[in-house]
């Protein structure tokens, strides 16, 4: 039977991180009372650590364990030390942590649990973060710190947590930092990605818990405490707050390109039709950043239960290599071009870029090939349809809107999708789908309704059109 108690390596390991569970620190006592090999190793991996406190700047212990039984709470940022301290103080720093190893040590093996008076790990809630990118903030990028919260009202940061995940926001922001392997969202948006290292990772809001299981994923927590969740790439799945991450408590596993709300007042996921991104990165815009000036909302007319697949918006996105879905795996990675050996359209640059469903299999799920899309506008603006040439022209398109000669690609695609079965690779060998660019003028604010794509056959097996929006002069 497999045996799946953490080795004793691991056990110091969360010790001394501060992230062992009430199991794991009485697993610990009871190894550091009755075998005098673990305490020799615990002795080993205390020096050890001490050794990364003097490189890396951490905390190899719980401060209120070390400075018991005085109550010196632990400070909310701490930089580590410069390297040109003298030697004899680093041996110093070295043998005290050492002895601080060699008492706790003891105190784990003498004092019985029977008497409840065993020595008493407090896990420490901040975590050690490295500031990979700051703007307007008071953090340096290259700096080491310990945060246990963070508060910002304006300016940006980005950093890799200890455990390899990597945030990235705006203000304003309010964060409470639990372990290395959660967080607090109490206000504000963040964007995280957790690579390969940090499957697992857990993000806390009012009204849900959202588990990544290896993605890059949107949060906002709203003013009324309600949750939106976009995930970019891979899948995220969402449990009701205050809950353990059981089978029970999860409501929905959302994939890249979908988005839900979930509702401070019922508790309930709801599919978020439209959500407004912010460049190229394709992240979760701050609560401070503007939203379109011309387009309100994007909606279609799918009703089906569990579907939470949502358009984008990037305001003033629209430009040479703008990303044309939300979806990103595999060939799906698609992105606006000119046309070879042209330059792309000044007519086009700087409209609001909307990002449809681009991929048949999502398509079909939602149905899109029999469904509309609207569109409502603030404003007097002009709305383009980007239609693949390769396909028909619905009627709607013909009757509302003109073609204005222009021409743009979309791409590139796998040479297995099945938007490109009939077409030949370009000079660089890539396949891209030539769209016709279809212009309406909409002269007063109000809702515009595009139709289906075509009609629906084999799947629709032609790329779904694309929609750009820019404000009349």
């Amino acid at each position: 039977m497999k045996n799946d108690r953490p080795t004793f390596e691991q056990l110091c390991h969360a010790v001394l991180e501060g992230s062992a569970s009430e199991s794991d620190l009485e697993q610990f006592r009871e190894r550091l009372r009755n075998s005098a090999a673990d305490r020799e190793a615990y002795y080993q991996q205390m020096q050890i650590h001490a050794l990364l406190i003097w490189q890396n700047g951490r905390a190899a212990v719980p401060e209120s364990l070390v400075l018991a039984p005085m109550d010196y709470p632990p400070p909310p940022n701490t930089i580590p030390f410069p390297l040109n301290i003298l030697l004899p103080f680093r041996m110093a720093v070295l043998a005290a942590a050492a002895a601080v190893a060699l008492l706790l040590g003891l105190a784990f093996l003498l004092v019985p649990d029977r008497d409840h008076q065993v020595l008493s790990f407090a896990v420490q809630k901040g975590v050690s973060v490295d500031i990979l990118a700051s703007s307007g903030s008071t953090y340096q990028v290259g700096q080491r710190v310990i945060l246990e919260r963070l508060e910002m009202q304006t300016g940006s940061l980005r950093f890799r947590i200890s455990s390899g995940a990597v945030l990235d926001f705006e203000g304003p922001v309010s964060l409470e930092f639990l372990n290395p392997m959660r967080l607090r969202l109490e206000r504000g948006s963040i964007n995280t990605d957790v690579g390969n290292e940090a499957k697992g990772f857990v993000v806390e809001t009012p009204t849900a818990n959202v588990l990544d299981i290896g993605t890059r994923f949107g949060t906002s927590v709203c003013a009324d405490g309600s949750t939106d969740i976009a995930v970019f790439e891979g899948e995220v799945q969402v449990y009701r707050a205050g809950l353990p991450l059981t089978q029970e408590s999860r409501l929905a596993s959302l994939i890249e390109g979908e988005a839900a709300h979930m509702s401070a007042r019922d508790a309930k996921l709801e599919r978020v039709n439209m959500l407004t991104l912010k460049g190229g990165r394709l992240q979760v815009r701050g609560l401070n950043s503007p939203d379109s000036s011309v387009v309100v909302n994007v909606s279609d007319n799918i009703k089906k239960a569990n579907f939470y697949r949502c358009y984008t918006i990037v305001p003033g996105g629209m430009a040479e290599g703008a990303l044309a879905s939300l979806t990103l795996k595999a060939y799906l990675q698609l992105k606006w071009h000119a046309m070879p050996g042209q330059p792309f359209p000044e007519e086009l640059k700087g409209a609001d870029l909307i990002g449809t469903f681009q991929s048949i299999a999502t398509r079909e799920r939602g149905e899109t090939s029999r469904n509309d899309i609207s569109l409502d506008l603030s404003r007097p603006c002009a709305v383009y349809v980007l239609f693949d040439t390769q396909a028909t022209p619905p009627e709607w398109l013909q009757r509302d809107f003109r073609d204005t000669g222009l021409r743009l690609r979309s791409g590139p695609w796998g040479k297995f999708a099945r938007e490109v079965k009939d077409l030949e690779p370009d000079a660089n060998g890539e396949l891209n789908v030539t769209h016709s660019v279809w212009r309406c003028d909409v002269l007063s604010a109000s809702t515009v309704k595009l139709g289906p794509p075509g009609v629906s056959a084999k799947g629709y097996p032609y790329a779904m059109y694309g929609v750009a929006v820019k404000a009349l002069e």
